[in-house]
């Protein structure tokens, strides 16, 4: 049975034509969910994250595919109802 996060990534990646990787059912999901927009089109990262330091880290080491674009990733937190950008300096912004 899927989890209530899964279920909310999935329907919200849906909505928004966000391509999800099949590595993203291998474990349950947590709460704050990364989609790249540095990629081709839209795309969900397989690994979601419980805390904030686990994303930084994440995000810290992220290897950006096109340096042209100012938001490189968008941060969903589906259970605070947040939702943040991340720009080239990998820091993610609350809208």
């Amino acid at each position: 049975m899927a989890s209530k996060y899964t279920e909310l990534i999935e329907a919200y990646c849906k909505v928004n034509s966000v391509e999800i990787p099949a590595g993203f059912y291998r474990h349950a999901a947590s709460h704050i969910a990364v989609i790249r927009n540095d990629l081709e089109k839209p795309k969900l990262v397989a690994k979601t994250f419980f805390n904030k330091s686990d994303l930084n880290y994440y995000l810290g080491n992220l290897e950006i595919q096109d340096q042209n674009l100012n938001e490189i990733a968008r941060v969903i937190d589906f259970k605070n109802e947040k939702q943040y950008i991340v720009g080239k300096d990998r820091k993610a912004i609350e809208l």
